[in-house]
């Protein structure tokens, strides 16, 4: 897959994320909250360049930009939180310093794949694209906890 397609799906991805952000703020999650984990599917897509015959990597670079990922979603976690309004109902609290997270990670993402030249395009963008679930899938799978931390701690209340 060519770095320009890479960089289309990335774009795509970052418009999902800030739409479900957007509307998780304005709409009440689902009972479940497994919303809260599509975006990991989402991502998830992106792990089909293994397929791609001219993707050259190895296993310590898998291993790096999965746990770039981790380190780049602490933030997003400690940003992220849920609450219960007065109608019962959870939602994600308003937070603007998610998006401006996102937007940076999204822009450092970008420059690297302008700016580093030593590893060719294909395996550049399948590790900006494992560095991607990495932290989308630590950051959502953390907020999923939380989430369903804050509906227990609310039916903890209502049956009280």
């Amino acid at each position: 897959m060519n770095s320009t397609i890479s960089m289309m799906i990335s774009v795509l991805i970052f418009f999902f994320i800030l739409r479900g952000q957007l509307s998780g703020m304005r709409k009440p999650l689902k009972k479940s909250g497994v919303t809260l984990l599509l975006p990991i599917l989402y991502i998830s897509t992106s792990l089909m360049q293994l397929f791609d015959p001219s993707l050259h990597i190895r296993e310590g670079q898998v291993i790096i930009a999965l746990l770039i990922g981790v380190v780049v979603s602490i933030p997003l976690i400690v940003t992220t939180n849920f609450e219960v309004r007065d109608n019962g109902d959870t939602f994600i609290k308003r937070n603007k310093t998610v998006f401006v997270l996102i937007i940076v990670i999204f822009a450092l993402r970008f420059l690297a794949v302008a700016t580093i030249h030593a590893v060719d395009p294909s395996t550049l963008s399948f590790m900006c694209n494992l560095v991607t679930f990495g932290y989308i899938a630590t950051w959502r799978i953390t907020s999923f906890i939380k989430f369903r931390g804050v509906r227990s701690s609310k039916q903890g209340m209502l049956s009280a």
